[in-house]
């Protein structure tokens, strides 16, 4: 079960905001539309007609903007509508714009629904590399205030440690100094790997409910394996509407370009 559709309430009034500041100087009336359609979308929702509620969600997502909670409804129903890549796909895109409990709840529910329903799992393939894992724990605002936070306690304690003649309270200092610059290293790295990820590294959810990948751009290629609903992939080449993917396990193929929701 996912989490509650009375969320969908939420975020209206900011939305409504934002997309008034997006649409300057098209502005109050547009953004009064924008209100009317997403408050359709949840009489919709709770009326049970599910893709109803999808098709107001997406035309207000195809202004474009991005609002956690046009995401978040999205997934909802899809969800409702038994099509788990595109409720993964819009999970994650909530996720990328705040982070939220009950988003991330979801996600893991209609991964792990998704994953039941998979006859042949690719070892690895759902799990990513260690320091992918490690640097995307955080945001980049935290590690930054970490490494912030460490390397500025770091400098001010050998600048105390200089002041303090000797004995066992300036070897305090400097232990502490040097604990405080370790972690200001690592926080430091782990900063640079999150923006190395958000910059450099494009992911894609696999939207249909299994896809074959091909060992080139072609549908008559031969099929190297099948991907399942939901799956992230990495994207690392285009090629005339498919795009090269690489799993977390390291094997490549090609999918077309209308099978990938990309992050």
């Amino acid at each position: 079960m996912i989490a509650g559709a009375g969320a969908m309430m939420r975020g209206l009034a900011a939305l409504v905001v934002l997309v008034a500041l997006l649409l300057v100087p098209a502005g109050a009336a547009r953004a009064e539309t924008v209100a009317e359609a997403y408050k359709k979308a949840i009489a919709q929702f709770q009326k049970g007609k599910y893709q109803a509620a999808v098709d107001e969600l997406e035309k207000i997502a195809a202004i474009p903007t991005r609002h956690e909670d046009v995401y978040y409804n999205l997934g909802n129903a899809y969800f409702r509508l038994n099509k788990l890549g595109k409720a993964i796909y819009n999970y994650e895109r909530s996720l990328q714009v705040a982070e939220r409990e009950d988003a991330r709840y979801n996600l893991e529910t209609a991964r792990a629904l998704a994953q039941s329903r998979t006859e042949d799992v690719l070892k690895g393939a759902e799990r990513e590399a260690f320091w992918v894992r490690a640097v995307t724990a955080l945001r980049a605002r935290p590690w930054a205030l970490l490494f912030g936070v460490c390397w500025w306690l770091f400098f001010g304690l050998l600048l105390l440690a200089r002041r303090r003649g000797g004995g066992a309270l300036r070897a305090a200092i400097i232990a502490g100094a040097v604990l405080f610059g370790v972690a200001s290293g690592l926080f430091g790295t782990l900063l640079a790997g999150r923006v190395y990820v958000d910059n450099r590294v494009q992911h894609a959810i696999v939207l249909p409910d299994s896809a074959s990948v091909r060992e080139l751009p072609n549908s008559s290629a031969r099929k190297s394996f099948t991907v399942h609903a939901g799956l992230k992939v990495r994207t690392i080449a285009a090629d005339s509407g498919w795009l090269r993917v690489r799993l977390a396990n390291g094997l490549e193929g090609w999918l077309p370009k209308r099978q990938l929701g990309r992050l």
